[in-house]
């Protein structure tokens, strides 16, 4: 019960950071958007910093299993799965009119100077993405549909930088043209 609670608060904390940023979240606001009694937050966490630690864990964990229903999607082949994995954030982003971005993103531009609990617990995330990636890439390399001029593990972190940087500038611009650009480059020249 504890946990189904913990989980619903911060499933709303996720959509409220996504939206206004962690600094310009407050305490009580989350506890309204889960319906949890005034107060009671200090039962459910420790303090800001461990609501935003499990967080951020929360999310990486919840994006990475999204993550890995596309890279390990057996009815394409290994750089189908990146690319549509792409191609299905962008559908989805413009769904959200180029606004919210990815919120471990969100948090590395926001918190990493801020607090080195938070910045090791968003390390922690990308680390989930990166290997995520790196098993893909190596197994497409194998097979032969992903070029094997790069290790793995420099293509995972490419891969995954060069999408974030697309993702911040969609943000800037309200547009899905730097995505655009980054699955056309990521497809035709990267892998």
């Amino acid at each position: 019960m504890k946990k189904d609670t913990v989980n619903n608060i911060l499933a709303r904390g996720a959509e409220l950071v996504l939206k206004k940023g962690y600094n310009n979240v407050g305490i009580q606001e989350v506890l309204d958007a889960a319906d949890i009694p005034k107060g009671s937050f200090y039962y459910y966490f420790k303090s800001k910093e461990d609501f935003g630690l499990q967080l951020i864990d929360y999310y990486s964990k919840n994006s990475s299993n999204n993550l890995d229903s596309y890279l390990k999607n057996s009815d394409l082949n290994h750089k189908e799965r990146i690319l549509t994995f792409f191609k299905n954030m962008r559908a989805y982003f413009g769904k959200k009119e180029f606004k919210e971005g990815c919120l471990l993103a969100n948090c590395s531009l926001e918190l990493s100077d801020q607090s080195e609990k938070l910045r090791n617990g968003i390390g922690l995330g990308w680390e989930l993405w990166d290997k995520s990636f790196e098993i893909c890439i190596a197994e497409g390399q194998e097979s032969g549909v992903i070029k094997k001029d790069k290790s793995p593990e420099s293509l995972a972190s490419f891969v995954i930088s060069g999408w974030e940087g697309a993702v911040l500038r969609m943000k800037s611009s309200k547009s899905s043209k730097p995505i655009d650009v980054y699955i056309e480059f990521l497809n035709e020249i990267i892998l």
